[in-house]
């Protein structure tokens, strides 16, 4: 039980020794760092193409950059609360901000694939840990009755960045190097640090608790072996020997896991937050939403590149407006969540967002930008009021000795649920397309039946033929599009059913010790 008694001297400390300012600066500090981190996802994502040739790399080997720092940010995160009462959550939290802008650094200096690789993967593991370490120091400072509106603003890091990045990435590479994507962090990254040294509360170790090594392996385990097989699944094939294999893996270790740490004295993660059923709720809306939101992320911009035929930089400048939506949802989110509760604004976000993914399942090759802004504008907007009240009810249930793990699974769950978002659409995706074309292929008149326009083309040539078939192609790829935007829509749907859950206006009480 050492590590539930440090827990809680951690958050009783924090409150004895508030910020030299306030709360709101600490809040400024944090949201900052989490800014940071999720920045360079996005951000980098959009690159890759410019990175693999630059450095030589094939597009199989270049997906490790993207990989690599996502696999470091999984297998860090576990580690963030043990960590914390060994070296002190300021002190960890401003390391971890000169580990990620030296990192950002020598990414930008990387003189190959490999050494790109090795970077990345030191740039993600304290990546990982600055979005744990901020929610945690800021229910540690902020007041109770604040906390919406705290956890609304706090969101703006989290929910901006992977707006901004793919325009900054893009115009960095339409304008500039690939290296700038990296070296425009440093002067950020060390005003950060500066920032956290003056305004964080002090606090150093606050004993030598176990670790806790069987939990550390198997949950290593379960997420690295989850990460590569939904990066690598597209690949290889998902009812493949490796895939499935890792799958399996990773399905047995999260189960030792559990096992484990409900047996040990001193877990890595305390499972026992999931005793309250408004941490668990708020956990599962959690999921749904990071889904609905980082498949949109991912897809709509594909949509853009792969069907409207935009470049990189044009396909950002699209996703900005619905990015700055959120951005301003984010704190109405928060004070609508202090004044309500949670259930009202998770709600009312969740069932826009899937009335939206309705709008958008009705994409054709014809679709203006016009139209794409409007859509992704409403998604966002349910996605900016439901986000932050949903994580910030559940972490409100738990005791403070708690807090540090259920923030802790919060990221372990975005983290292995946008991976999981990402591969599984992408395989629902290549079906449709897959089955969708064999379906329009045999539909297609033959002989002496042929169409007028197959006919014309025929006559043509290949190279009309050609044309015809890539408009085939178009028109396929835009109707599965529109078939994942119902699945979005779906996650929408079910995380507003959830929301109906979730306490209102009355306050939370902490959940059970």
């Amino acid at each position: 039980m050492a590590d539930v008694a440090s827990a809680g001297r951690v958050g009783a400390r924090h409150q004895r020794n508030p910020p030299s300012g306030s709360w709101l600066a600490t809040l400024a500090v944090v949201t900052l760092g989490s800014f940071l981190a999720a920045l360079d996802t996005s951000s980098v994502n959009v690159a890759l193409p410019s990175i693999e040739r630059a450095l030589s790399a094939g597009a199989d080997d270049g997906r490790w950059v993207s990989t690599g720092y996502s696999l470091a940010m999984g297998v860090a995160i576990p580690l963030s609360k043990w960590l914390s009462d060994r070296i002190g959550i300021t002190r960890l939290y401003v390391g971890c901000l000169v580990v990620f802008t030296a990192g950002s650094a020598l990414c930008g200096l990387s003189w190959n694939l490999g050494s790109m690789i090795a970077f990345r993967l030191l740039q993600g593991a304290p990546g990982g840990l600055l979005g744990v370490l901020g929610m945690t120091l800021l229910f540690a400072t902020a007041p109770r009755e604040k906390i919406g509106m705290a956890m609304g603003l706090y969101g703006l890091g989290i929910v901006v960045a992977p707006g901004v990045g793919p325009a900054m990435g893009g115009w960095f590479v339409e304008n500039s190097t690939w290296q700038m994507i990296f070296f425009v962090k440093i002067p950020i990254g060390i005003a950060a640090v500066l920032a956290a040294w003056r305004i964080l509360p002090r606090s150093g170790s606050t004993g030598r608790p176990p670790f806790d090594l069987w939990g550390f392996v198997t949950v290593t385990a379960a997420l690295s072996t989850l990460l590569v097989a939904t990066a690598e699944g597209n690949d290889w094939g998902w009812t493949s020997y490796p895939t499935v294999i890792l799958l399996i893996i990773s399905g047995l270790a999260f189960a030792l896991f559990a096992v484990v740490e409900n047996e040990v004295d001193a877990p890595l993660l305390d499972l026992k937050v999931f005793r309250s059923r408004t941490y668990t709720v708020g956990l599962l809306i959690v999921v749904l939403v990071t889904v609905a939101m980082f498949g949109s992320l991912f897809y709509i911009p594909q949509l853009l590149l792969g069907v409207m035929r935009l470049d990189a930089f044009e396909a950002g400048l699209v996703m900005m407006p619905s990015a700055l939506a959120m951005a301003a949802m984010a704190p109405v989110a928060g004070r609508l969540s202090d004044r309500f509760g949670a259930r009202v604004p998770v709600f009312c976000g969740l069932s826009l967002t899937a009335f939206a993914c309705v709008l958008m399942a009705q994409v054709t090759t014809e679709v203006s930008e016009v139209d794409i802004i409007g859509w992704s504008v409403l998604f966002n907007i349910g996605v900016g009021v439901s986000m932050m009240p949903a994580m910030g009810v559940g972490m409100t249930a738990l005791p403070p000795n708690r807090i540090a793990s259920g923030s802790a699974l919060n990221q372990v769950a975005i983290r292995s649920f946008s991976a999981l978002a990402v591969a599984g659409l992408g395989a629902v995706l290549t079906i449709l397309q897959a089955q969708l074309m064999v379906g329009e292929s045999n539909l297609m008149p033959s002989g002496p039946t042929l169409s007028p326009m197959v006919a014309h083309a025929s006559e043509q040539g290949g190279t009309q033929m050609m044309a015809l078939y890539s408009a085939l192609q178009l028109d396929v790829a835009a109707t599965a599009f529109a078939d994942v935007f119902l699945v979005l829509g779906g996650c929408g749907a079910i995380g507003a059913v959830l929301g109906l859950l979730l306490p209102g206006r009355k306050r939370v009480a902490p959940g059970p010790r």
